[in-house]
């Protein structure tokens, strides 16, 4: 998995050297696992189990990620002008376990 990631941040930034002459700016998002409907129907387990299970791996604590993490984060990458060919994590400080 963790292969596959490397590639798709180096396929972001060679789009983004190669788009950036025109103006056009590309940047990545990747969050942590995220409690949501869809994950809870792929496990089979409740958002709140899933959220305590996903919380126990961070090391920011009393904090839950949620999908307005994401979306602030999108939202910064897509207002900031100058930020270009970043991967901005969104991941309360994950542990690998």
């Amino acid at each position: 998995m963790i292969g596959r990631l490397e590639n798709e941040l180096k396929l972001m930034q060679a789009y983004d050297q190669k788009l950036g002459e025109y103006g056009i700016r590309v940047n990545c998002v990747s969050p942590n696992a995220l409690a949501t409907r869809l994950t809870s129907n792929f496990h089979g387990e409740s958002i709140e189990v899933l959220q305590k299970k996903y919380q126990a791996y961070a090391r920011l604590k009393g904090v839950s990620l949620n999908v307005n993490h994401v979306a602030d984060a999108v939202l910064f990458l897509a207002c900031n002008e100058f930020v270009a060919g970043h991967d901005l994590l969104v991941d309360g400080s994950f542990i690998h376990p």
